[in-house]
């Protein structure tokens, strides 16, 4: 799968700063692993998201970037 686009970021997380998206974009992160990510983010149940961040370096690096910026699954609606 591809490499995830300042696009496609911008896209599934509305309002996130640019400079997140960057960091974001230097993981690596393919589009697959930043929906992922969206999935764990829009799941309520916080224990789920420790479990699935043993799953993916990729995955658990943008959650913590997301994490550490305050980008919360409140801050946007679904795509």
């Amino acid at each position: 799968m591809n490499t995830a686009t300042h696009q496609d970021i911008a896209r599934l997380f509305p309002g996130i700063e640019d400079h997140t998206v960057v960091e974001i974009l230097d993981t690596h992160a393919t589009l697959g692993d930043v929906e992922a990510v969206l999935a764990l983010l829009q799941d309520a149940d916080e224990g789920l998201i420790g479990v699935k961040q043993r799953h993916g370096d990729r995955i658990n690096r943008v959650l913590e970037i997301l994490t550490a910026s305050g980008f919360r699954p409140d801050n946007f609606d679904e795509p």
